[in-house]
């Protein structure tokens, strides 16, 4: 079986959905699946931030509107524009890419499109396509998405959309890495000269989704009552100078560290180097960064949204918090940070449940049916129609 996976920002940005789909090559690899990649670089300006390693990768030029759609996305007036910025950029990648694609040596047995609901309508030829969903689409692909051969998601997004797309989703549920994320093993605790503190972390990308403005101000209020705690913010995006800037407000510059991106086979040394994983999103459909946290043994305060739920049983390994509520947040987190024995029951907790029922390689499996019934299905059609 050949694969062909359109990850429109997996050079320009390593978000969950970016690593969910190279892990899903990886293992599809391993497989004995063949997969090439189709992503995209800025049309003019910027160059790629990330290599794409171990795969065949065609990187295509065309605009590149994301980071003009977060630094804009909640400014008054701007709604519209930002969401026509997306939507155009999406529709050139992909008509960029079935291009590529028709003229390309090989014809893939199918194609499988992240987050670009508009795939299937563009497509050249009759390869099928398989879209993954990380949330609810804008309401203007609702047609575009009844054009795809399969739908896939996790999380909220396979709980919540079949009903309201009218079609149904298949759920692939994601997976962890337990031998890279793991309790033991180094840390960046001693380097970071946080030995002495009680750390919290955040993994996520700076964007206003994220709402890490929220957990610096409930870091505001914990620091208030536990003067050792300390942040430790790995990820970056067009939100880190407003959320520096907000953190010298509250006077918390020498208690917050701005790690900034750090590559994936790294990031287990920094949640070793916590006490407690944090993650205030306004939104997150099922985050790959709670289950890594897991996985290394942390327990898990979050925002109760999304498919949140789905990964954190509340009072047995973290606890959920409305969202945009910054004193329950700090609340939370200062539970554990005062109580290590609590914290650590609900590590251990964590690293069992994801150890037995979150695996990339059953995740790649359950895939690979979805993609084997659709190709059936479609080779199936053609010979009726012949």
């Amino acid at each position: 079986m050949r694969v062909t996976m359109l990850v429109r920002c997996l050079a320009m940005m390593r978000g969950g959905g970016e690593m969910r789909h190279l892990a899903w090559a990886r293992e599809l690899t391993s497989l004995g699946v063949a997969v090439d990649i189709i992503a995209g670089r800025p049309l003019l300006f910027g160059r790629p931030r990330y290599h794409i390693d171990n795969f065949p990768v065609t990187l295509l030029r065309s605009p590149y509107a994301r980071d003009f759609v977060y630094r804009r996305q909640h400014r008054r007036g701007w709604g519209r524009l930002t969401a026509m910025a997306l939507h155009a950029d999406e529709e050139w990648f992909c008509r960029t890419a079935w291009r590529r694609i028709a003229v390309g040596p090989q014809r893939p047995d199918i194609v499988h499109a992240h987050a670009l609901h508009q795939a299937a309508r563009l497509r050249v030829g009759g390869v099928p396509v398989v879209i993954n969903l990380p949330g609810e689409p804008n309401a203007r692909y609702k047609e575009d998405l009844q054009h795809a051969d399969a739908l896939v998601a996790d999380g909220w997004a396979a709980e919540h959309l079949s009903s309201r797309l009218e079609r149904s989703i298949d759920r692939v549920p994601k997976g962890v890495d337990i031998e890279r994320f793991r309790p033991d093993g180094p840390t960046v605790r001693e380097t970071l000269h946080l030995s002495d503190r009680r750390v919290v972390i955040a993994v996520a990308r700076l964007v206003p989704i994220k709402n890490v403005r929220l957990l610096i101000d409930a870091m505001a209020m914990v620091r208030a009552r536990v003067l050792d705690t300390h942040l430790l913010i790995v990820g970056d995006g067009p939100a880190g100078a407003s959320l520096r800037s907000r953190a010298i407000e509250l006077d918390l510059a020498d208690s917050v560290t701005f790690a900034g991106s750090v590559p994936h086979s790294q990031t287990p040394a920094f949640y070793r180097a916590a006490d407690v994983f944090a993650l205030p999103s306004d939104f997150d459909n099922s985050p790959n960064a709670i289950l890594e946290a897991m996985a290394c043994g942390l327990p898990v305060v979050a925002t109760d949204v999304g498919g949140v739920r789905d990964f954190v049983a509340d009072r047995a390994g973290g606890a959920l918090v409305p969202p945009r509520d910054p004193e329950a947040l700090a609340r939370a987190l200062e539970s554990y940070l005062t109580q290590p024995a609590a914290a650590r029951a609900a590590g251990a907790h964590n690293r069992s449940l994801v150890s037995t029922e979150f695996s990339w390689r059953a995740s790649a499996l359950r895939l690979l049916d979805v993609y084997s019934r659709v190709i059936d299905a479609r080779q199936g059609d053609r010979r009726a129609s012949a």
